[in-house]
């Protein structure tokens, strides 16, 4: 039983000292994504384009407001005219509305590659283990916040 008890102590031990070995090793960087994404060109220049799009939308839907005016006081051949108008175009917007949608998908699915690239690279030029977001950390040094190296590296290629 006793060498039973000193095995176990061993190996715990051991298991300690890698953990504490492991530990020393590792350097964590991190990054604030929240303010990546405030300061990235591309976000930026992305969220106009969809607004565009956006606001032609809007234009449409204001369409249908108008046609739907004085809907009553049509012939019923005219109604049905203009209902059909009104069909028309809420398919209109229906797809572009989908549209939209996948645009914004596959930008944010651009952008956070471009950042998990520059990400890894920076990781890899550090000598970092990891890079994590800061909303996991309540606390920690400041040299360790990669979030403006990473911005600049990305506006920097956007750029071009």
């Amino acid at each position: 039983m006793k060498k039973l008890i000193i095995l176990v102590a061993i190996l715990l031990s051991i298991l300690v000292v890698q953990n504490i070995a492991f530990a020393e090793s590792s350097k964590i960087g991190y990054v604030t994504l929240g303010k990546i994404f405030e300061d990235y060109q591309k976000v930026t220049d992305s969220n106009k384009e969809i607004d565009v799009v956006k606001e032609d939308i809007k234009k449409v839907i204001e369409g249908i407001n108008k046609l739907k005016e004085g809907f009553d006081t049509l012939s019923p051949a005219a109604q049905e005219e203009r209902k059909n108008q009104v069909l028309a175009k809420q398919e209109e917007i229906r797809k572009r509305t989908f549209e939209v949608r996948k645009d914004e998908d596959r930008i944010l699915r651009e952008i956070l590659k471009d950042i998990e690239n520059v990400s890894m690279e920076l990781r890899k030029k550090k000598k970092l283990t990891y890079i994590i977001d800061d909303r996991l950390i309540l606390d920690g040094p400041k040299e360790m916040d990669l979030t403006d190296d990473v911005i600049e590296i990305l506006n920097e290629r956007y750029k071009k």
